[in-house]
């Protein structure tokens, strides 16, 4: 780990700009890698008994927030199979991480954005300006970076479990 403090202000301004760079392109690759997740949550709503309702589902479709989607599947889960069946515990074990990645993406979708002065991290603001208890999370690349991962993993695991135990 090196030394922030004998960092010259060029040295300093670089590694921010770097970091806000990296950080960028991972904000951009989170936003392709949820809306595959939010198409994958439509898909499997539209779909329900065999897609009995895919006609109407089109009309319904643009006002479903990712939330009601997470919650749809896994109410049609419970209604399908029992709340003590495996299969609806693995769906709601799913929903609780699926219901995580939207909250991050929240976070990162409606924050104000800063990088650390020694661009070791960013940090993301979701209070609005002149709030006089600001909330901060500090968000590694790193982080961004599993938070993309995560939304594929969870898109792959929802068509494991449509195919595994459909709705």
């Amino acid at each position: 780990m090196e030394d922030i403090r004998t960092m010259t202000g060029k040295e300093m301004f670089a590694r921010r700009d770097a970091t806000e760079k990296e950080v960028a392109t991972l904000i951009g690759q989170l936003v392709f890698s949820y809306s595959r997740l939010v198409s994958a949550l439509h898909y499997c709503v539209a779909w329900h008994n065999d897609g009995a309702d895919l006609d109407a589902y089109g009309k319904n479709a643009e006002g479903y927030s990712s939330a009601e989607l997470i919650n749809k599947i896994s109410s049609q889960a419970q209604t399908r199979f029992g709340s003590a069946s495996p299969a609806f515990k693995k769906y709601a074990a799913w929903a609780k991480r699926a219901h995580a990645a939207r909250e991050l993406r929240n976070v990162v979708m409606h924050s104000r954005w800063g990088i650390e002065p020694y661009g070791r991290h960013a940090i993301a603001i979701s209070t609005p300006p002149f709030v006089k208890l600001q909330q901060e999370r500090i968000v590694t690349s790193s982080k961004l970076q599993a938070a993309c991962e995560t939304c594929a993993a969870l898109a792959t695991e929802l068509g494991e479990l449509r195919g595994k135990f459909p709705l």
